[in-house]
């Protein structure tokens, strides 16, 4: 049976998820295009702070847009 989890574990695990995925875009994909035109344009921003990672976790459609954007910029790196 799956564990329910109450709000506040949701948003920490989503910005654990934002820091991750950050990181990814960053390091992994290492394509400044990307990273630069796309993740900081509709992920997460560019030197952002944790005010802004709560900002995107809390809110369920901005959430949703970030995760897209990640998947964008995977499609996109594997083409490069």
């Amino acid at each position: 049976m799956a564990k329910i989890i109450d709000r506040s574990e949701l948003v920490m695990y989503r910005k654990e998820f934002l820091k991750q995925m950050d990181d990814y875009v960053r390091d992994m994909i290492g394509d400044d295009d990307i990273t630069t035109d796309i993740w900081f344009a509709g992920g997460v921003p560019d030197g952002y702070d944790e005010q802004d990672l709560i900002d995107i976790a809390e809110d369920d459609d901005l959430w949703l847009d970030t995760v897209n954007c990640f998947a964008k910029c995977c499609k996109l790196g594997l083409t490069n």
